[in-house]
């Protein structure tokens, strides 16, 4: 058996902890922490994750540790699906391979094998009926996707159960166990059983709380009695009148949060199931259908919006039964921090054939032996299986150890298990997740030289470098930052050990038997302990190597570029521009599309306009590590006093992901270290008015209701700064006029244009905005797209996903900036529609027609690393499908298929049918790109003068230097070319990596 562990990550400005995999062969294992940018690493390093249905999250429940878990199961999902289906196919396309006459001679052959190893088993005193038959393996093929089982702590249920609002996976069972502080009975002397095994491993859990054992009752393995998840997966759902009502009475808390567990990942719901329902018993708003009587055919029903409903019978969606839940319980913080020890079965010592033949035992029955059952030889002599194996083995093993102070390290060294040879024999090397400062502990240094027989890596901040996680996209970066340093830096990074400085509570490695934990660092376990070091793969990004390889040609078109942008004549008409705030500075933090790639991160844009603040428009998962390889520790505690605002469009997890992170930071920046407490809001709190509220140094949100739902939600298991929000449900005014948007806080009105001139300054003041105004957009349910406005008239319009928009461009008219997703490149049309986002020519169209100055197109899903190609776009009209676009929770059925046919709702939609029901059926329009939606004259620019840039992570541009941006295109070009066609050819000769 071959086995061993390999780190992916440590601790960076990228990836906030440890994580590592176990590799059996068969099967992988996740260990540590599944932080923000887990996933990115992976994809990153190659590391393949697809056999791994078995997860174990050290440390708490905190959003440092779990911040990427979201991302990572709907990747294994996939992946895990993709797997079996293509595993399916070949099994599929094998047997058609083989003709008739194969197939009779293969199925002949397997049965007279099959009838004497019957025969064999029966005369050595077995039932071949406990055997599997080769001949009952044969052409069978079963579907079945693998249940996913996340271990962890106390509040991990919760977490997960807050994302149900964004997302949904069918057929792909998740199970969570997580483990509260109950009493745990003390094991006898000969050590407890494992908490879990299974073919590979065994595991013991060390839930360990923080303080002395004195301070605080043994930390518990079992949770109270409650449904299993097999009970649940096997329960009927409720009914569809009494689903709520069901939920709430029959669940405890627990039970309700797996129940929506159970739904997000297992559901039997279908978007093409409809119930017979009464118009009156409907939850308005719904999307409803009835069937003509003369056709049979399915037609969309609006009901009157006044006046009494008809009492007729109508179609309308099962809500989807994880959503039932309105609102979760809540939960209460947890110090409780999970450690694993992990051992293999021992070791069934090796088969001797030529005992077994001298014992003329038939071959048949040599397998039977190896399992360790008794049989008997062809002389009727018993033969037992320590008479053919070499002796057993004791399985070896591992420890993760995650300390994240150093309140816990007397509560780890007080555990019997370390006492118990049943756990601890054959343990063969412990890895250490560390806070900062928790090396320097005496006590933990006595503990790991009082067991200095067995391998110690340690993975902390105080001795982990600050190293580039992301080697693609730095190399990207550093490459561009040759072409146009004034745009594009280097990414901050440090490949040196931090120096701890005389003040500091820390220590290095030295003279302590560590071995400092590096990612792709690979201890083998069996079949004997050996560090290895990956032959191809380097730790560090070589970044000299990346300066030096850079084409010639491609500098020399870059050189070009900047005595073009540096000449007088360029340079006069620039400062001719006539743009207000010239001085904003707009910072790409996240381009890419849909899932984090090598090259690009998830969606997050910061918006920084002098004498007024910054704004992050959304706020992918990694968007907080992005910000530290940009700005310095200084420079961004400015950017952090200086953020005033964040803006979310939709809730696909690719756009908000990273929220938690950049709020935590915030309060951290501006308020100090959270204590870790959750204090409920005092009656003088919830009294408190809004114009109290915003006179405190406090963070705004805008969004819809389901962000502020989850961000709240997921308050009751960590103080990461709520209480420092001032949570704006955000969304279209009723008015047509787009003058502003409909803005509640707590239930009241508030806004910048409301009857009351005292809210309208406190908001701009406490804002730095003029106004902001939001639409509608056809993407998903509640997707929007914004506009805000600023005192010097900078306007500033930011698209989120959707496919073109009028409403879009009437709030966006005269812009300054157009920031608008461009996904797909105009040969794609066809999935833009269908996928609902846009094209490049789209997203120029939408530019033109709102009379947008300049464009920053973004959001791009792409393999390899390249620069869109310009010249080639289609100039013709823009598509304006605003046909009545996913609003309040709806979704949208695709105009091209039947409700009858089976959908599944968009990645990240909440499935409650909920609409706001037209009064007439929707429509669509085509309005030429230099027209406007309305009456109104042609905006200006014209198409042909709007000055566009392409939009690649860590570009930073102010908006004076926009139209500057294409003359470094001939050079970008060339870089791309190259840099693409050498990636080609590295794959194709590294089929492997």
């Amino acid at each position: 058996m071959h086995s061993y562990i390999q780190l992916l990550t440590t601790p960076t400005a990228d990836t906030a902890g440890t994580a590592m995999i176990l590799d059996v062969g068969k099967q992988r294992y996740l260990f540590g922490n599944v932080h923000e940018g887990l996933q990115r690493a992976c994809i990153q390093r190659n590391a393949k994750l697809s056999k791994t249905t078995e997860v174990f999250i050290t440390g708490t429940t905190e959003w440092k540790n779990v911040g990427g878990l979201f991302g990572l199961i709907l990747t294994l999902a996939d992946a895990n699906a993709a797997a079996i289906m293509s595993e399916t196919e070949t099994a599929r396309l094998k047997k058609l391979a083989e003709n008739p006459e194969q197939l009779a001679a293969k199925s002949e052959k397997l049965a007279k094998a099959e009838a004497d190893k019957k025969q064999a088993l029966l005369e050595a005193g077995l039932d071949p009926d406990e055997h599997v038959g080769a001949t009952e393996k044969f052409g069978k093929h079963q579907l079945t996707l693998p249940t996913l089982t996340i271990h962890g702590a106390e509040n991990l249920t919760h977490t997960v159960a807050t994302g149900r609002r964004f997302i949904f996976r069918k057929g792909m069972p998740v199970k969570i166990i997580e483990h509260n502080g109950g009493q745990q009975s003390e094991a006898p002397d000969s050590g407890r059983e494992p908490d879990w095994t299974d073919d590979s491993i065994q595991v013991w859990k060390l839930p360990i709380q923080s303080g002395s054992a004195s301070e605080a009752a043994e930390v518990g393995i079992e949770s109270p009695r409650k449904r299993s998840f097999d009970e649940f997966v096997g329960a009927d759902l409720p009914s569809p009148r009494s689903d709520a009502a069901s939920i709430e009475h029959n669940y405890n808390d627990q039970e309700k949060r797996q129940f929506v567990v159970t739904e997000m990942f297992n559901s039997q719901w279908r978007l093409d199931a409809l119930i017979d329902i009464s118009l009156r018993d409907v939850n308005m708003p719904a999307m409803l259908w009835i069937r003509n009587q003369e056709s049979n055919k399915l037609e969309r029903y609006y009901p009157p919006e006044d006046g009494p409903l008809p009492d007729i019978k109508v179609l309308a969606r099962r809500p989807w039964p994880g959503a039932l839940v309105k609102k979760l319980p809540p939960a209460k913080p947890s110090k409780l921090a999970m450690s694993y020890i992990v051992r293999h079965h021992p070791q069934t010592g090796k088969f001797v054939p030529a005992k077994a033949k001298a014992l003329n035992v038939h071959h048949y029955v040599w397998s039977a032996l190896q399992s360790g059952t008794t049989v008997k030889s062809r002389d009727g002599v018993t033969v037992t299986p320590d008479m053919v194996l070499e002796p057993t083995r004791i399985g070896g093993g591992f420890a993760v150890i995650d300390l994240p102070t150093k309140d816990y390290i007397s509560r780890l060294i007080e555990r019997s298990e370390w006492n118990t040879s049943r756990i601890i024999d054959g343990l063969q090397a412990i890895v250490w997740i560390l806070g900062a400062g928790v090396a320097s502990d005496p006590n933990l240094q006595g503990f790991i030289q009082k067991h200095n027989g067995l391998k110690h890596i340690v993975s902390s901040p105080d001795i982990s470098p600050n190293y580039i996680t992301f080697d693609s996209t730095a190399a990207l970066v550093i490459r561009l930052n040759q072409i146009d340093s004034h745009r594009y830096q280097i990414p901050i990074h440090s490949n040196m050990i931090p120096v701890a400085q005389p003040s500091d509570d820390r220590v290095g490695t030295e003279g302590l038997g560590y071995v400092e934990a590096t990612r792709d660092f690979r201890l083998q376990l069996e079949p004997q302990l050996q560090i290895q070091e990956p032959p191809t793969k380097q730790p560090f990004l070589d970044t000299r190597k990346v300066l030096e390889t850079t084409p010639e040609e491609v500098l020399s078109l870059a050189k070009q570029a900047r005595e073009d942008v540096a000449a007088d004549r360029l340079m006069d008409k620039l400062t001719g521009q006539n743009l207000p705030s010239q001085d904003a500075e707009i910072i790409c933090l996240g381009t890419g599309s849909s899932a984090p790639s090598k090259y690009r991160n998830v969606s997050a844009t910061l918006l920084r306009v002098p004498g007024c603040g910054t704004y992050l428009f959304d706020c992918g998962e990694g968007t907080l590590g992005q910000l530290k390889r940009l700005y310095n520790p200084t420079e961004l505690q400015s950017v952090f006093h200086d953020l005033k605002a964040i803006w979310i469009s939709h809730m696909h997890a690719d756009h908000h992901l990273g929220t938690t992170s950049v709020i935590k930071a915030w309060r951290e920046a501006n308020h100090g270290l959270s204590d870790g407490r959750v204090e409920p809001r005092s009656p003088r709190e919830n009294a408190l008015s809004f114009l109290g509220a915003v006179q405190e140094k406090k963070l705004f949100l805008f969004a819809g209701e389901q962000m502020i739902r989850w961000l709240a939600e997921y308050s009751s298991v960590e103080a990461y700064g709520y209480d420092k929000l001032i949570a704006i449900k955000t969304g279209p005014s009723a008015s047509k006029a787009h003058r502003s948007s409909s803005m509640e806080w707590r239930g009241a009105p508030v806004g910048f244009r409301t009857y009351d001139p005292v809210m309208n300054r406190a908001m701009t003041e406490a804002t730095g905005m003029k106004n902001l105004v939001s639409c509608y957009v056809d993407h998903c349910q509640g997707a929007q797209a914004v506009t805000v406005r600023f005192h010097t008239g900078f306007g500033f319009s930011y698209s989120g996903d959707c496919r073109p928009s009028k409403d879009f461009v009437r709030i966006g008219r005269g812009s300054t900036v157009l920031v608008h997703e461009a996904t797909f490149d105009d040969d794609m049309q066809s999935d833009a529609r269908a996928k609902k986002h846009s094209t490049m020519s789209e997203a120029i169209g939408v530019a033109s027609t709102m009379g947008a100055k300049r464009l920053i197109l973004t959001h791009f899903s792409q393999r390899y690393q390249k620069l869109p190609n310009l010249g080639a776009l289609d100039d013709s009209e823009v598509n304006f499908d605003d046909d009545e676009p996913s609003k309040d929770g709806a979704i949208d059925p695709n105009e091209t298929q039947s409700v009858d046919q089976t959908n599944t709702p968009p990645e990240g939609c909440d499935p409650i049918p909920r609409h706001t029901i037209p009064t007439t059926p929707p429509a669509k329009d085509r309005i030429s790109p230099f027209s406007s939606p309305n009456s109104s004259p042609p905006a200006s620019p014209t198409k042909s003068q709007l000055k566009i840039a392409i939009a690649f992570d860590f570009l930073r541009v102010r908006v004076g230097d926009i139209a500057s941006l294409e003359k470094f295109t001939p050079s970008l070009q060339q870089l791309f070319e190259i840099l693409e066609k050498r990636e080609k050819e590295e794959a194709y000769n590294n089929p492997g990596e």
